[in-house]
């Protein structure tokens, strides 16, 4: 599902190439609008493509034209925990969490993020919306 992705990276750089500079936020969104819409569908197989879809297309934009500072799939494991991040951007020290199905974070999730980093966390829908801040 994730052989499109590199005509998904041209469209993401061709739009950087605009008036307007896109920021680390702006690509995570723009990685999510553009994996709900090759994927579609719902649920947890579709759900889990998404976000291969979405983290494979930034990883290649930053390939392409630079780190920006931005980890994918980012592991952790300590006294709160273990998990995967979906993407760590360290430039700006925001955690953002994309969420394809149910738009919310349960506590041991959040629990789990924010006691293990010190930062933020923006969740993320498929439609490019980010949810606010939480913390």
């Amino acid at each position: 599902m994730v052989k499109n992705v590199a005509k998904g990276t041209r469209a993401v750089a061709a739009a950087s190439n605009t008036s307007r500079y896109l920021t680390n936020y702006d690509l995570v969104l723009e990685a999510g609008r553009r994996a709900e819409r090759a994927i579609g569908g719902t649920g947890r197989f579709a759900g889990t493509s998404k976000h291969t879809y979405a983290t494979t297309l930034l990883d290649r934009y930053q390939g392409l034209y630079g780190s920006r500072g931005i980890q994918t799939n980012t592991y952790f494991n300590g006294r709160f925990g273990r998990g995967f991040l979906d993407v760590l951007d360290n430039t700006n020290g925001i955690i953002y969490d994309y969420k394809f199905g149910s738009l919310q974070m349960g506590l041991p999730q959040f629990n789990k993020y924010s006691g293990h980093w010190n930062m933020p966390i923006m969740l993320i829908d498929g439609f490019g919306n980010g949810l606010g801040k939480i913390r």
